[in-house]
């Protein structure tokens, strides 16, 4: 890298750019991506109070825990620009794997899990979409860290893989969940029934075609027995 290379934070965060780099602004957006799709889980719980959102930051969290135990046992230093930071934090200052390439691995793999084998009324355009769409992502978060200086392509390339070996895993460990009954047992517990908590994703899922279909009939039923 240059040694004219002068980079600024990014708003009021600390990713830093070249803020006369249009690949470095978009770069800045995909290494936030994993912080905007947790504000995305926590909408998805609040506004449909469905437990799979739950489960999946579970998952991410397990993933922080096993991220941040790699990082000590390899200490892998970042690339040079950036060799010191988080300086004094636990385990922030290395590298080795890359958190977002890691977190962005579990969410393609574990998503892709989903539409194939558990959204039935996609069909496989739809489906086939869908994943290329979280591939690309995966593709772009890992660019975006090694492109911002943040880490190096091993280390992304490690924590993609990763995260993506502990989607699936995670993935096939939820679903014997679900099978044997131990997430219904779960939304039985009185605090989640206060909170009303379900479990739709899993039992009935629904399009948002789904939905409307049975909008415009329930609607239809009701204006008929006014009339």
């Amino acid at each position: 890298m240059s040694s004219t290379y002068d980079p600024i934070p990014y708003d009021h965060t600390y990713v830093l750019y070249e803020p006369n780099d249009v690949i470095a602004l978009i770069a800045v957006h995909m290494t936030l991506l994993p912080i905007y799709i947790m504000v995305f889980y926590t909408a998805w719980f609040l506004i449909t109070r469905e437990i799979e959102p739950v489960i999946v930051v579970g998952g991410h969290l397990i993933g922080e825990i096993l991220n941040k135990i790699v990082k000590r046992i390899m200490k892998q230093p970042r690339p040079d620009f950036h060799k010191d930071f988080a300086s004094g934090s636990y385990s922030l200052t290395y590298g080795m794997p890359s958190a977002h390439s890691q977190f962005m691995g579990f969410f393609t793999t574990y998503f892709i899990c989903i539409i194939l084998f558990k959204i039935k009324p996609l069909t496989s355009i739809q489906k086939r979409f869908a994943s290329l769409i979280l591939l690309i992502t995966c593709i772009l978060v890992p660019f975006s860290r090694v492109y911002l200086l943040y880490h190096t392509i091993p280390q992304v390339i490690v924590g993609v893989t990763l995260g993506s070996t502990l989607g699936l895993l995670y993935f096939t460990a939820t679903s014997i969940a679900r099978d044997i009954g131990l997430v219904d047992w779960v939304l039985n517990w009185p605090i989640i029934k206060f909170f009303y908590i379900k479990d739709t994703y899993y039992h009935c899922y629904q399009t948002f075609e789904d939905e409307y279909n049975s909008y415009i009939k329930l609607s239809k039923l009701v204006k008929t027995k006014r009339d």
